[in-house]
């Protein structure tokens, strides 16, 4: 999609030397675009922007300021962000891949990059996990337009053929990917997450499928969607309503089926079926969920053009996804301690019974939930973690501004056999100390994050090191 607004500014004979929606880092020459969001409002700062001598101001506000700096106004500001930043900077990669859904998102993502790279085909990623270029950092699973923009940017001056992103719902509700064009698009699963952001799971919904209805290649774009979600049928309704065609893929009849899981041990076969063929993958060490999770990430490089045969020989390798049932160590009594990101009501009833299924002694889990966050999923976490572990510490997460306490009252309510310890660091010590021969602990919520949110500060805080410290 061409931005009409980039358009103005040559028009204008602007000089454009860089872009922000922040008014610290404007510059002079910048363009800065002031966008009123949910916590600040950047037409608060124009005064002050103005002072630095940028080269224009976008606003949806018809104000006038004493100024010679040329301002445009526009209706929707993040499309016309995302648009100029798109636009602006040089993009050339041939295959852009995104998946977004409630949980798997990393783990798709991280196997695609895993597949295509083992493949020959240099492949970059952008998601919760970074990015190949550290210089630009986000704790967003997915960055502003400007900081997307510069990556791809960045990928295509370093000759990537292709790149994987996760989008989230914030984003795609946002704008941030409006205007990219997408090859390969995948939606892995609907569940409850975020409704104190889209309100209801309508809204949810909508603001998902935004990723297949605004893709600029829409009409030539492979899109793959889990016919095992709960939402499938409201989904597909959408999608065709919309004009938009797609592949399914899941344990139910789909162009992908998966067949069945032979466990044994610690090794797993799954066999995945397409156009009447098929195909063996074999893992080593993964749980069920992430077979899942790689088999669909199969289904994408597949649709790609790259044979399924060659795809499943590279299965018995794959790598265990950073955070995601990480397994931080083992105790002398053969006790395992394992990280999860898990902090969705889903998400973690399939970490416990997918841990249920290893056969543990006894299963014992450490979470908590985020501050200024869904509330409601709160108890909902608690009584799934009492139904399918032994043991149960409540701790914090990431309190935010919230008071702590009360989130972890939440959690718990009417729940029995749940042990509170507000210190993250005290709760995973107590949990490792109380691990007897054969059992299992999962510490959720916080995966591979290397930090700690608590009021404004972010602290220095990492699961899988503070676990591996504790189990020595």
């Amino acid at each position: 999609m061409v931005s009409n607004l980039l358009k103005k500014v040559k028009a204008k004979g602007l000089t454009i030397e860089g872009m922000a929606i922040d008014s610290h880092n404007v510059k002079k020459n910048f363009i800065f675009f002031a966008i009123p969001g949910s916590k600040d409002d950047g037409n608060k700062y124009i005064k002050e922007v103005l002072k630095k001598n940028p080269a224009a101001i976008v606003t949806t506000q018809n104000k006038k300021y004493k100024s010679k700096v040329p301002f445009f106004f526009v209706k929707n500001i993040r499309k016309e962000l995302a648009l100029f930043s798109y636009n602006y900077h040089q993009i050339a990669i041939a295959n852009k891949i995104a998946i977004t859904g409630t949980n798997g998102k990393t783990s798709v993502a991280f196997y695609v990059q895993y597949i295509l790279t083992k493949l020959g085909n240099k492949c970059g990623s952008i998601g919760t996990l970074g990015s190949n270029f550290k210089q630009i950092q986000s704790n967003l699973t997915t960055p502003d337009s400007i900081q997307i923009a510069q990556l791809l940017n960045k990928f295509t001056l370093n000759k990537y053929n292709s790149i994987v992103m996760e989008a989230s719902s914030h984003a795609l509700d946002q704008n941030r990917v409006f205007g990219l064009d997408y090859k390969i698009l995948a939606l892995t699963n609907i569940s409850h997450d975020h409704l104190d952001y889209h309100k209801n799971i309508n809204n949810y919904i909508n603001a998902k499928l935004k990723l297949f209805i605004n893709n600029k290649n829409k009409n030539e774009a492979i899109n793959i969607i889990s016919k095992d979600t709960k939402y499938y049928n409201l989904i597909k309704n959408k999608l065709k309503k919309n004009k938009i065609n797609f592949k399914t893929f899941g344990f139910k009849i789909s162009d992908y089926q998966i067949m069945k899981f032979d466990r044994m041990s610690e090794k797993i076969n799954a066999k995945l079926k397409h156009l009447k063929k098929t195909y063996t993958f074999k893992f080593n060490n993964l749980p069920e969920f992430q077979v899942q999770n790689f088999l669909l990430a199969a289904t994408m490089v597949a649709e790609m053009g790259y044979e399924l045969k060659k795809i499943s020989k590279l299965s018995l390798a794959a790598p265990n996804v950073p955070g995601r049932m990480e397994l931080a160590g083992v105790k002398k009594n053969k006790a395992k301690v394992f990280i999860d990101f898990a902090h969705t009501p889903d998400a973690l009833k399939n970490v416990l019974q997918e841990t249920k299924l290893m056969n543990p002694n006894k299963l014992h889990i450490v979470f908590g939930c985020g501050g200024d966050r869904d509330k409601n999923k709160r108890q909902v976490m608690g009584k799934i973690a009492t139904k399918y572990a032994d043991l149960v510490v409540v701790t914090d997460d990431n309190p935010r501004n919230e008071n702590a306490s009360k989130i972890r009252s939440e959690i718990i309510n009417k729940s029995n056999n749940i042990f509170e310890i507000p210190n993250r660091e005290e709760a995973i010590k107590h949990a490792i100390s109380n691990l007897k021969s054969n059992d299992i602990l999962i510490i959720a919520g916080k995966g591979h994050e290397k930090y700690q949110i608590i009021k404004d500060k972010t602290i220095s805080f990492d699961d899988a090191k503070i676990a591996k410290k504790y189990i020595k």
